[in-house]
């Protein structure tokens, strides 16, 4: 996998007029005909700018994006897991803050915490977890500059607006002081939510990803991320009315928060980019026997589950045959003439030799076999996608080399290693396209304040190319028609030169 930036420019607005025309700029400066996705967040402006590029991409003469560019729009999921998380951090802010502010007396983590980040938040806690009996020993010394920090005023540390600062109450803040110390009730909201708070965070991690692969396993993190919220808010239903906490209310408000946050961008199949499954059922391990396993476990309450299932899973099958079907001339043709041209090779020696041995009945058999072999290699190469989806799969490893795989199995299955390429390559997320962003600071300083926009692009953007892996050096293994290829031409430039030499060698 490889990433490269191409445009770091100026944007007049954020109005989808002007980031959709920055977009077809940078396309024909790149001469890309074609593109399957663009991966951005989900404001309105980039929506309405992706379905600009899409018309004008079909709009080019000879030129189109694939399948009309319907499933362009590739929705950033590290954006949508932060809005969700967000939402359950609003359940539990006043405690965030005062272990935030316990943290940041004593410099256990706090220099790294930025609040508008909330895996920051998550590092955070996780790291302040740790020194929990460490805080509540401070705590005891009544004496103690940890207890006098919160009596001080609050100065540049957090407070909760409309909280005063003992934490409870509502209405106008009636104090400056400091929230905290945390109290025990904080603590064991702290343990909870970063426990729940792994996965997305893990997720995170995985998809922020621009040297390997996301495509094959976003879906299923989507899944993960789904049970999580699930399993949240099952457990406060099970406990109870009587018997609940203070805690377990907390919990299924912002369960039931971050689950109609979630069910707004990914609650219903639809509303998921269906390349992001494409690319488990090009995934070697799971095909489109895992895909039908999940929809069955999603519609199981449903009266009509298995119409549901069956419906979807052909859904994602024919988008699948729809993608063979524009990626087939330009992979394929040689694989399919290279298939025909040796078994009539075979065959005719066959026949030759029943010319021979077998008489006219054995000739008569051997046109027949001939003609029920070709037809059959021929339905194997039209239907290449069954023939990958019904051949074992591979078994489950986390540490699995997808692009690996089909660099080794390309050759038996050419097209779909072509639609691979392409899928495997969708980012879904702009984390690693916005870190750019983080380059730029060190190239534009309050010394480089006068450089141009496009200087500030070429240095940035030449930055990038230079550290990147050169891809000249990566190893490129020919297939077995370009080896016989490359062989018969060896053979006919050695025979000239033996005739070359040999005529040399003979008197005139």
């Amino acid at each position: 996998m490889h990433k490269r930036i191409l445009n770091f420019c100026v944007i007049d607005s954020h109005k989808w007029e002007s980031i959709g025309k920055l977009l077809e700029n940078c396309l024909i400066d790149w001469g890309h005909e074609k593109i399957l996705t663009i991966t951005a967040d989900n404001a309105a402006a980039n929506t309405k700018a992706i379905e600009y590029v899409r018309k004008k991409i079909n709009g080019w003469k000879d030129l189109n994006s694939v399948l009309g560019g319907v499933h362009m729009h590739m929705r950033c999921s590290a954006h949508i897991i932060n809005l969700i998380v967000k939402e359950g951090l609003k359940r539990l802010e006043s405690s965030i803050v005062a272990i935030r502010n316990s943290v940041k007396v004593q410099g256990v983590g706090g220099d790294e915490d930025v609040p508008t980040r909330w895996n920051s938040t998550y590092l955070m806690l996780d790291a302040a977890l740790k020194f929990r009996k460490a805080f509540d020993r401070m705590g005891d010394d009544p004496d103690s500059s940890y207890l006098m920090y919160f009596k001080e005023d609050e100065g540049d540390d957090e407070r909760i607006e409309g909280i005063e600062g003992s934490g409870k109450g509502k209405g106008k803040s009636k104090t400056n002081k400091r929230v905290g110390p945390p109290s025990d009730e904080d603590w064991e909201k702290a343990v909870t939510f970063v426990m729940f708070l792994k996965t997305f965070y893990d997720v995170t991690l995985k998809i922020s990803a621009s040297l390997h692969p996301t495509s094959h396993s976003t879906f299923h993190d989507l899944l993960a991320i789904d049970g999580e919220i699930r399993e949240l808010y099952r457990y406060d239903v099970t406990i109870p009315i009587e018997e609940r906490t203070a805690m377990d209310t907390l919990l299924n408000d912002m369960a039931a928060s971050m689950k109609k946050k979630y069910d707004k961008y990914w609650g219903e199949i639809h509303k998921v980019n269906p390349f992001l499954m494409i690319g488990v059922v090009i995934d070697p391990r799971f095909k489109l026997r895992n895909l039908k396993h999940i929809f069955e476990e999603i519609f199981e309450n449903d009266p009509t589950c298995e119409r549901l299932v069956a419906q979807k899973t052909n859904e994602v099958k024919q988008l699948l045959m729809n993608m063979y079907e524009v990626y087939k001339p330009s992979s394929n043709n040689m694989g399919a003439t290279s298939t025909t041209n040796e078994s009539g090779g075979s065959t005719n020696n066959e026949t030759n030799s029943s010319l021979v041995f077998g008489g006219r009945k054995r000739k008569t058999m051997m046109e027949r076999w001939k003609k029920i072999q070709q037809e059959s290699e021929n339905v194997v190469i039209t239907h290449e996608v069954d023939r990958f989806l019904l051949d074992p799969l591979e078994s489950i490893d986390e540490e699995f080399d997808i692009l690996g795989w089909w660099r080794i199995n390309g050759l038996k299955y050419p097209t779909l290693a072509s639609i691979g390429k392409d899928v495997l390559a969708i980012p879904t997320s702009t984390i690693a396209s916005e870190s750019c962003f983080s380059t730029s600071g060190r190239v534009i300083d309050s010394f480089r304040s006068s450089l141009s926009p496009r200087m500030v692009e070429a240095l940035i953007r030449s930055q990038n190319w230079i550290r990147s892996e050169d891809i000249s050096s990566l190893q490129y293994v020919p297939s077995i028609e370009e080896m016989e290829f490359y062989e018969s031409i060896e053979m006919e430039m050695g025979s000239k030169t033996s005739t070359t030499n040999l005529n040399k060698t003979l008197p005139s």
